[in-house]
């Protein structure tokens, strides 16, 4: 575990709009924290594709995903995976969490207590496969 972030946004109007922002999110916080050589994960296919599309998004979160964009080029690495939803409890945990936040809360190196079974899982899972 190396960082993490729960923040409940505000006039978020769909699915797709939530994940844009959390994408965001997570690329924000790795530039503040100094981070590189980094592939980010998301289950959102829509998301990750936008992400790595050079042409300007001229949709409804196109404001969203230029940021994350341009805030990418600062860092190197793989930028944005897809991943199975079961591979992404971590973040549907962390999501849930935040419903209930009245300000933004940052985690680094520490995980928060009810992270740490599901982490332990996933480290186990890439354990096992090797």
């Amino acid at each position: 575990f190396i960082a993490g972030r729960a923040w409940k946004f505000d006039n978020v109007f769909s699915a797709l709009q939530s994940e844009a922002l959390a994408a965001r999110e997570g690329v924000v916080l790795a530039v503040e924290r100094g981070l590189t050589n980094i592939c980010f994960e998301s289950d959102s296919l829509q998301i990750v594709t936008a992400l790595g599309c050079s042409s300007l998004d001229r949709s409804f979160i196109g404001p969203i995903l230029e940021d994350s964009k341009f805030l990418l080029l600062q860092i190197t690495g793989e930028g944005f995976a897809h991943v199975r939803r079961t591979a992404n409890e971590a973040t549907h945990r962390i999501a849930r969490f935040a419903l209930h936040l009245g300000t933004p809360i940052s985690w680094f190196e520490e995980p928060p207590d009810f992270l740490v079974d599901v982490l332990f899982e996933d480290c186990n899972k890439w354990f096992l496969r090797v």
